[in-house]
């Protein structure tokens, strides 16, 4: 009896490891499993990465071939065609390249306004084209297009004091349920326009076909050779006299390779009797320095986004001058 009492403690106590065993055994696999399946999307991710990075390297032989001795860089140019889809292995690159001045700058909000001879201060250009800007585009904005242009411009500048009334500096920021500091210092993504003070996502959303951030720059630079019709509402910005029919009007009768200064531009019948001030003028070119490249790529089950921006120098070389991953274009 004592024989077969301890066979059967003997067997309880197999039994027992050989289920502990299997347990283990099963939680190894689920985990080699898991990993496998990890590694695996890091490569499929690594290779969609360096996708978008030959996107990146093949946009900026694509710049440099297209404006190679152009006088003028203009919508009929190679870099400019829009939809280009390249199918690569296992997967697919598609991209297209935007003239940074076909859009208003933020960063030209920086500049400060001038004090005429009463000691009042004057709005700059670039406060005036886009406070007309957003009135156009946006007018059930959140809040008055007036408030919005004084407080991105206060968002930017190097104090803490308000400019104008409206306008939002450290204070208002700090006081708010999560507190958070401005910037004062020029914005690297248009993206920093949905922390400024009441701009709602509709807002945003609203501007963000008009708008771009052009690094390290805070001049307002408007090629009309790249406007479309859709876009032309920033000329209706710059010259409150012209309406956005008008506008529309001189970006539909460009000549096909485009104006070949702003002089011949301002000579075009939309613009007949229309007195356009120096600093418009000024505003106004039919030249580009800084490009956008918008690059989506996939490879097998995973994709990637990249956003470049180029800078063109005199020697007509392509820098880069930045890139983020991922997010909103």
């Amino acid at each position: 009896m004592r024989t077969q009492r301890q066979h059967g403690v003997a067997l309880l106590t197999v039994l027992m490891i050989v289920a502990i065993v299997a347990v283990i055994a099963v939680s190894m696999s689920g985990r080699l499993q898991l990993q496998l399946q990890r590694q695996q999307n890091i490569q499929q991710q690594q290779q969609a990465f360096w996708y978008a990075m030959a996107a990146e390297s093949f946009s900026r032989v694509l710049l440099r071939r297209a404006l190679q001795g152009a006088d003028v860089v203009h919508l009929g140019q190679d870099w400019a065609q829009q939809g280009a889809s390249f199918v690569v292995e296992d997967g697919q690159i598609a991209g297209e390249i935007q003239d940074l001045h076909s859009c208003f700058n933020l960063n030209a909000l920086q500049q400060q306004p001038e004090r005429n001879q009463g000691g009042q201060q004057q709005p700059t250009l670039a406060q005036r084209s886009f406070q007309r800007l957003v009135e156009q585009v946006a007018p059930e904005l959140n809040q008055p297009a007036e408030y919005l242009t004084a407080r991105v411009s206060d968002w930017l500048d190097e104090d803490s004091l308000l400019n104008t009334a409206g306008g939002a500096e450290q204070d208002d920021y700090a006081s708010l349920q999560f507190p958070y500091y401005t910037a004062n210092s020029l914005m690297v993504s248009e993206t920093e326009l949905r922390v400024i003070l009441d701009v709602t996502p509709t807002d945003y959303q609203l501007l963000l076909p008009y708008i771009c951030v052009i690094p390290q720059s805070n001049v307002l630079k408007i090629n009309i050779n790249t406007l479309t019709e859709e876009t032309a509402v920033l000329l209706a910005a710059l010259l409150p006299e012209l309406s956005v029919a008008q506008a529309q009007e001189a970006i539909l009768s460009r000549p096909e390779d485009g104006f070949k200064d702003v002089d011949s531009f301002l000579q075009s019948s939309a613009l007949t009797g229309i007195l356009v001030p120096e600093d418009v003028k000024s505003a106004l070119t039919v030249n580009s320095e800084h490009f956008r490249l918008l690059a989506t790529t996939a490879y097998l089950e995973s994709g990637f986004r990249l956003t470049v921006i180029f800078k063109r120098e005199e020697n007509n070389a392509i820098k880069v001058l930045a890139r983020r991953f991922g997010g909103q274009g």
